[in-house]
C-alpha cells in the first residue's frame, strides 16, 4: 500500500467537510477555513432556553431522503444522528389576509403525506397541478422531453396553471435555491423536475438531530489538522505537489489541494495555474441573499400557522418571495420557548431588538450554460495525475444543494483512491 498523501482542503462547508471525512480515512488531511469556526456553523446563533443554551443552525439545513441519498449515507457512516422534521407550508400574497394555498403533513413512520384542506377550493386546484407536475415531469424526464430546456422553455412546451407556477412552483424553488424568480426560470428543467419528482412528495424532511455543530465534529474526526482563521491567498504548482500560501505569509507544501470554496473564489486562486478550469469556473454565476433569525411574529404573514411551520409571502413588486420557518415547530429543544423564526429574504424587516442573528450567503446559480461548464469540469477532473481538485455544490450537475456537495466530494475521493463506502439510500 502506498504512503498516505498530504492533502490540503480549502473551505469547510459541507463539501469540504465531506471531503475531509472521505479522504481523511486514508490520507493526511489538513483543512483550512478563513472564518473562526468551520463554515457550516460559522453563522449559527445561540439561544438561551429553560434547559440551557441551544445552538440554531443558520441557515437551517434540512433534506429529503429521496433526493439526498448520499448525504444520508455520509451522515450514517460518520455517526450523525438524523430525525424527521415537518416543513409543511402556507402561502400568502401581500395585502391578503387569507392564504391561497396551505398543506399539512400526515406522518406515517418514515413517510410524510401532504394533505390539503377540502374546503380550500383554490388550494385543491393547485394540489391537482402539483400531482400533474409530478406525473408529467417524471414521464418527460424519462422520455428526454425536458433535455436542453430551461424551466421557462419547458413550461412553454408543457403549460401548467398560473396559480401553480407563479404561486407555488417559483416561490418554493426560489427559496430552496435562494435566488429570484427569473433565476428559477433559467434553471435547466431537468434539474428542477428531478428534484420535485425524485421521492420528494412523500419522503418527508429530515435534519441532523443535534445540529450542524455535532455533524461538523463527526465529519472532521478523520482529519489530521483543522486550521480556522486561516485564509489561503495563493497556490503554486510545483513538480512534486502544490505550495499553499496563507494571508499571514506562511506556506505549506502538499501532494494535493482540494478547493472546496465557491467557484468564483476558486477561479481567483487558480487563474494562473489551471487556466482551463478557471475558464469553466468563470461560467458559474452566484447570487447573494440574506437570512435573519428573529422573534418578530408580526412580520410573519398570518402569524404562526399550526401544522404549517414554513410560510411564504409573495409580493408582485419583489423579485423573490420571503420564506420564514417557525423554529419552535421544527427544533424540538425550542418547542416550549417564545416564538422564534428564521427568515430568508425578509420583505418585512423585523425590528432591531428582535434580531438574534443575520447573515449573507452566496449560492451558485444554475443555467444551461453553467451546467455544460460543470460537465466539462467533471470530465477535466477525471484526468489522471491531477494535483488540484475542485469540490463544491456547484461542481456536480443538478441543484447546488447539500447532496451535490457530497457527490462532488465523492468524485474527488474516487480520483484519489478512497471511494465512498456506501450505496445510495435514504435515512434509516
Amino acid at each position: 500500500m502506498s504512503a498516505p498523501a498530504r492533502i490540503a482542503i480549502v473551505g469547510s462547508g459541507i463539501a469540504g467537510l465531506s471531503a475531509a471525512w472521505l479522504l481523511g480515512r486514508e490520507h493526511e488531511v489538513t483543512l483550512f477555513e478563513r472564518h473562526d469556526a468551520p463554515g457550516m456553523s460559522a453563522f449559527n446563533v445561540s439561544v438561551e432556553t429553560a434547559a440551557g443554551t441551544q445552538r440554531v443552525d443558520v441557515p437551517l439545513r434540512v433534506f429529503k431522503a429521496g433526493y439526498y441519498a448520499n448525504l444520508c449515507a455520509l451522515y450514517r457512516a460518520a455517526g450523525v444522528a438524523m430525525q424527521a422534521s415537518d416543513h409543511a407550508a402556507v402561502f400568502y400574497r401581500a395585502g391578503e389576509d387569507l392564504p391561497y394555498f396551505r398543506y399539512r403533513n400526515l406522518h406515517l413512520g418514515r413517510w410524510s403525506l401532504p394533505l390539503v384542506g377540502l374546503r380550500n377550493v383554490s388550494g385543491l386546484a393547485i394540489a391537482r397541478e402539483v400531482l400533474r407536475f409530478q406525473r408529467q415531469g417524471r414521464a418527460d424526464l424519462s422520455a428526454g422531453r425536458a433535455a436542453g430546456l430551461s424551466l421557462d422553455g419547458y413550461l412553454e412546451a408543457h403549460p401548467f396553471s398560473e396559480a401553480f407556477v407563479e404561486g407555488v412552483l417559483l416561490p418554493t424553488f426560489a427559496a430552496i435555491a435562494t435566488c429570484g424568480y427569473a433565476d428559477v426560470r433559467r434553471y435547466p428543467a431537468e434539474a428542477i423536475i428531478e428534484f420535485f419528482t425524485h421521492g420528494s412528495l412523500l419522503s418527508g424532511i429530515w435534519r441532523a438531530r443535534f445540529g450542524a455543530d455535532d455533524a461538523i465534529a463527526r465529519l472532521l474526526a478523520p482529519a489530521r489538522a483543522v486550521r480556522c482563521h486561516s485564509e489561503v491567498v495563493a497556490i503554486h504548482s510545483e513538480p512534486d505537489g502544490i505550495r499553499v500560501r496563507m494571508a499571514d505569509g506562511s506556506e505549506q507544501h502538499f501532494d494535493h489541494v482540494v478547493l472546496a470554496v465557491q467557484a468564483h473564489q476558486a477561479r481567483k486562486l487558480v487563474a494562473d495555474h489551471d487556466p482551463k478550469a478557471a475558464a469553466l469556473l468563470a461560467r458559474i454565476l452566484h447570487a447573494a441573499s440574506e437570512v435573519v433569525v428573529h422573534s418578530a411574529s408580526e412580520t410573519i404573514p398570518g402569524g404562526v400557522t399550526p401544522g404549517s411551520p414554513v410560510s411564504y409571502l409573495v409580493a408582485e413588486a419583489h423579485a423573490a418571495p420571503m420564506a420564514s420557518i417557525h423554529l419552535n415547530a421544527v427544533v424540538p429543544a425550542l418547542k416550549t420557548e417564545p416564538p422564534l423564526f428564521q427568515t430568508w429574504n425578509p420583505l418585512r424587516e423585523p425590528r432591531a431588538d428582535a434580531v438574534l442573528g443575520r447573515a449573507r450567503f452566496e449560492r451558485p446559480l444554475v443555467t444551461l450554460d453553467s451546467q455544460a461548464a460543470v460537465a466539462e469540469l467533471v470530465a477535466l477532473q477525471s484526468e489522471g495525475q491531477r494535483r488540484l481538485h475542485y469540490c463544491g455544490s456547484y461542481a456536480m450537475p443538478g441543484i447546488p444543494l447539500l447532496e451535490s456537495a457530497v457527490r462532488s466530494a465523492m468524485a474527488v475521493a474516487e480520483c484519489l483512491g478512497t471511494p465512498a463506502p456506501w450505496a445510495d439510500s435514504g435515512p434509516d
